[in-house]
């Protein structure tokens, strides 16, 4: 009282309430709990399954098959083909699609002597036109075969 008396305001007391911010504090650890993302991060293990004994003994048998090689070469009378031992001889592309035609096995043709899926190999000479190759390449596509390269020119 004194110091109302003269002029001087009392000193209030603050009461400092700590309840309401622990609880905002654990409502903000709550909330970033829930947000936040807890992902393992799962990885790829990728196994082989061990192959079945009898396909691989299958597999570890069968020989490569060796493919039906034509030869191009550029001569005075212009581009030969020449196709392996026991095949027709052939001087042009209608001729050589006729050959490939009659050794191809099929229902029609059981006699066949190669099937569709055998790899067949152009080996054109490095001075044979290109419009030859091409033209072979077509009678040989024209006669039913369907595993083509090119390469291996003689």
């Amino acid at each position: 009282m004194r110091r109302e008396r003269r002029g001087i305001p009392e000193r209030t007391s603050f009461a400092l309430s700590i309840t309401p911010m622990i609880d905002v504090v654990f409502l903000l650890l709550v909330y970033f709990l829930l947000t936040s993302g807890f992902v393992s991060h799962e990885r790829l293990l990728r196994t082989e399954p061990a192959p079945d004994r009898a396909q691989a003994a299958a597999e570890s048998l069968t020989l490569e098959v060796e493919p039906l090689v034509i030869g191009l070469s550029r001569g005075d009378e212009g581009t030969r083909i020449a196709l392996p031992e026991g095949l027709a001889r052939v001087r042009d592309a209608a001729a050589l699609e006729v050959a490939l035609r009659d050794v191809l096995l099929s229902p029609t043709s059981p006699r066949g002597m190669f099937a569709a899926d055998h790899p067949v190999r152009l080996a054109p000479a490095p001075d044979v036109p290109w419009v030859d190759v091409v033209a072979a390449f077509h009678a040989v596509t024209r006669a039913g075969y369907r595993s083509i390269a090119f390469g291996g020119g003689r």
